[in-house]
């Protein structure tokens, strides 16, 4: 009888704040960062620098002007012809988001490159001016999904200004109608 593998834990995250004010995300603290350098984010996370096909990479880019909804038809094609473009994609799912303030698309497929099958979920969405791209990508499936509960977190945390501890237990002790326990 074969031995499953156990799932990675979080033992620590840590914050990261980009500079610019564009970009914050939780991640877990022993993964390698790397900020490109760059004037907008683009960040890429690495949980094992052994397979750096195995990664969450964020960027943003400033589209000059808010996101129109005549163009959201757009971006859905672009998406989908992109995804065509891989070897052996299988689109698994693909939706639209729409959240207050911002709207999206989110997928998963599979595709082929170098003779391997990857895992992919990505996210795309537009905030104010800017396009937030999201994605998740095991060098296999089984790299994903060995992976995907820790990839999936990050991405969830994934926000579109800076984290501010203080501020959101503020926000947190208003909603309540009191203030926050002193820390």
């Amino acid at each position: 009888m074969s031995e499953i593998p156990s799932r990675p834990a979080f033992t620590s995250v840590s914050l990261y704040n980009d500079p610019s004010g564009l970009l914050s995300f939780w991640y877990a603290s022993e993964w390698h960062l790397y900020a490109a350098p760059t004037t907008l984010p683009a960040i890429t996370l690495t949980p094992d620098p052994t397979d750096p096909q195995t990664h969450l990479a964020i960027t943003v880019r400033d589209l000059g002007a808010p996101l129109a909804v005549r163009e959201r038809p757009a971006i859905v094609a672009g998406i989908r012809e992109g995804l065509a473009q891989l070897d052996g994609c299988v689109v698994e799912s693909f939706a639209e988001l729409a959240e207050e303030g911002r709207w999206g698309i989110e997928w998963r497929c599979t595709f082929v490159e170098a003779g391997q099958r990857f895992r992919r979920r990505g996210r795309i969405f537009f905030s104010d001016r800017y396009q937030y791209a999201v994605a998740l990508q095991g060098s296999s499936e089984e790299r994903y999904a060995y992976w995907q509960g820790m990839f999936e977190w990050t991405m969830l945390t994934v926000g579109t200004a800076p984290f501010s501890i203080r501020g959101w237990q503020a926000a947190a002790g208003e909603q309540e109608g009191g203030r926050p326990p002193a820390a």
